[in-house]
């Protein structure tokens, strides 16, 4: 992007773009020894790869990996998807074996970031960044958070899907401790696999690409079931969480249940102050996603009365293969206020843009 220019008005805001390294190299240039000389994952995921491809078509670049070239990227959200921002949110490499070595890829990861996409490619700050931090490694998570809270385009704290503990339990205390009191939200999504992952299932691996994309998303609740019960929404009011991969359409029967568990079993989390479906409104966001929700109109409109638009947060998932457009995501919110709060109000809200 060339120039200094006035951000446009659309109040579209697209909550999860992928920037990509042009190579592991490019990211060594950040890191110090002895971690600059250790090896580490290549970029493409190796755990199920989409048969079909793992970037859209249209994505693809001359030169470098897909999402890798700031100025195409730009083209694409704010030319041709009329976006006025968009959060990036870079990928890493998973859980490494070694925590310093996966905080070491963490903190190149963000130094990479500031003086790639938000350096001189963001004269006209329309891009957003995000502080990734490595959960293997909560105390040193909190130091990179204090490194960064700072900088005015860095808006949020990204952690993997995968973690060896749910998010809520006490060791990652220090950790929600610092990112509140510096009123940042945090954001789970899945990342690149690197061997010391969990099962990404409850009961295994499963064989094919479809099984994991179908299952994978559910273990966010996994986490959120932990924050409520672990007490982090009453000890932080102002801790905010968006799963970046979606799941929403989940959320239903999931917190029904939750309820009903509250309510004859209080005793067991005396600190849990209301019942759960009341944390989400304050607390809780999801992405969404063209491919969840029920496919008849009627179901999803209900949804949308009950109030489930405040908490969807339009994400293109720029360049993957399921990347989504702000007229597609239009296309399926019927009223004129719906369309606004998931393109861009809620996100903005949660920002605080």
């Amino acid at each position: 992007m060339s120039g200094t220019r006035a951000p446009a008005a659309t109040g579209i805001v697209d909550a999860v773009v992928h920037p990509a390294v042009r190579g592991t190299e490019q990211l060594r240039e950040f890191q110090a020894e002895p971690w600059k000389s250790k090896a580490m994952p290549a970029a493409e995921r190796y755990f199920y790869p989409n048969p079909i491809g793992e970037f859209a078509a249209e994505a693809k670049q001359p030169e470098g990996p897909s999402g890798s070239d700031p100025d195409a990227v730009a083209g694409r959200l704010f030319g041709r998807d009329g976006c006025e921002q968009a959060i990036l949110l870079p990928l890493t490499r998973g859980l490494m074996p070694d925590p310093e070595h996966g905080s070491s890829i963490c903190a190149a990861t963000n130094d990479w970031l500031a003086a790639t996409w938000l350096g001189s490619s963001n004269a006209d700050g329309r891009f957003k960044g995000s502080i990734r931090v490595n959960p293997l490694d909560p105390a040193g998570a909190a130091k990179e958070v204090e490194r960064w809270a700072g900088h005015p385009d860095m808006v949020q704290v990204a952690l993997p899907l995968q973690a060896h503990h749910p998010y809520g339990q006490r060791l990652y205390l220090p950790l929600w401790e610092t990112v509140a009191k510096h009123d940042l939200p945090v954001v789970i999504h899945a990342d690149g696999g690197a061997g010391v992952e969990f099962w990404p299932t409850a009961v295994g691996y499963p064989r094919h690409f479809i099984e994991y994309a179908a299952l994978n998303p559910l273990n966010g609740y996994f986490h959120l079931l932990s924050f409520i019960c672990e007490g982090v929404f009453d000890r932080f009011e102002n801790f905010r969480v968006l799963f970046a991969d979606g799941g929403f359409d989940f959320l239903t029967p999931f917190i029904w249940r939750m309820d009903k568990g509250w309510l004859s079993l209080r005793s067991e989390t005396p600190w849990v102050s209301k019942l759960p479906v009341r944390y989400l409104e304050d607390h809780v966001r999801f992405a969404y996603s063209r491919h969840e929700g029920p496919a008849q109109e009627a179901e999803f409109s209900r949804w949308l009365e009950m109030g489930g638009d405040r908490l969807l947060l339009y994400a293109s998932n720029y360049p993957y293969w399921d990347s989504t457009s702000p007229k597609e995501v239009a296309e399926r919110f019927a009223g004129d206020e719906s369309r606004r709060r998931v393109l861009g109000e809620n996100a903005k809200d949660f920002y605080r843009l």
